[in-house]
């Protein structure tokens, strides 16, 4: 059932630590924020000239990569949420639409994004500083460059998911909100993307004979595929708690101490859930407990 977006993250703590998240992952996504709140706002007539402002500020002060993010983001956003879409579906488009432009932004013009010749010399003077040699240097450089997609990905998504709850919160706090509308997200992956990853890791553990281009989309395919998969692990594990709630005891030294090996448990959960619907099980558990 459709409902209006329950008031979280207003408070002073909140507003301060989301604009925090928002600055630490970079000036698109702040500019997202801005540029969304404008073009969701139908009755003001400067809506539209602020943000072309903002637009064309993000550019100024970030490059072109990041006013293709805030400009593909911020309009998937605003349209799903005028349109009335509920704020979980808008951000899924959101967020795919700026990991794409992220990718293509890089790729099309490189001398305006994370791989000008500015900022590869910056990263060298940076690893130069802590003693790596020239050979060192140039093995990260390859790797960073080999597995960037994945990496601007998963950084334009978190990123947009920030920029949406930023819009949220900021929304709330207007003497006169616009309509979001939240029916909540299960995060489910089906079959399709299991294949997909399946098929990669099958591309990575055979290694040659295949070309280079195949092997580094599957690596990429790979890397990217941890963090929806980690969300559906972890939207398991939170109903699982309600199941076995001494599992916290476990869960908490284990993501402290050892945070790979908690999130490859988290990532193998989320998998096997394709197949095995832990949720569905886990529920009906729940069923079983409550009547008995």
């Amino acid at each position: 059932m459709e409902q209006t977006l329950k008031r979280t993250g207003t408070g002073f703590f909140g507003i301060i630590a989301l604009s925090i998240i928002l600055i630490l992952m970079g000036i698109p996504f702040v500019g997202m924020t801005v540029m969304t709140m404008m073009l969701s706002i139908s009755s003001s007539r400067i809506a539209l000239p602020l943000a072309v402002i903002t637009i064309v500020g993000v550019y100024l002060i970030s490059d072109f990569t990041g006013a293709l993010i805030t400009a593909a983001g911020s309009g998937f956003l605003a349209a799903g949420i005028r349109s009335g879409r509920s704020l979980e579906s808008s951000t899924m488009f959101a967020s795919a639409a700026a990991a794409i432009a992220s990718i293509f932004g890089t790729i099309l013009i490189t001398d305006q994004s994370l791989l000008s010749q500015e900022n590869m010399e910056a990263m060298s003077r940076i690893y130069r500083s802590a003693g790596l040699s020239s050979s060192e240097i140039a093995t990260i450089l390859n790797i960073f460059l080999y597995i960037l997609p994945s990496l601007l990905a998963i950084w334009a998504i978190i990123g947009t998911v920030a920029a949406a709850v930023a819009v949220k919160s900021a929304n709330q706090r207007r003497k006169k909100p616009f309509r979001i509308i939240t029916r909540g997200i299960e995060i489910r992956l089906g079959l399709l993307p299991a294949w997909i990853l399946i098929a990669a890791l099958s591309v990575n553990l055979t290694g040659g004979g295949f070309p280079p281009y195949v092997q580094q989309a599957a690596v990429n395919i790979s890397i990217f595929m941890v963090l929806p998969y980690s969300l559906a692990g972890f939207g398991i594990f939170r109903i699982a708690l309600r199941s076995f709630p001494m599992l916290l005891l476990a869960a908490v030294p284990l993501a402290i101490i050892f945070p790979p090996a908690a999130i490859c448990i988290l990532v193998l959960v989320g998998i096997m859930d394709t197949w095995f619907d832990f949720r569905l099980r886990l529920k009906k558990y729940l069923e079983r407990k409550t009547q008995e």
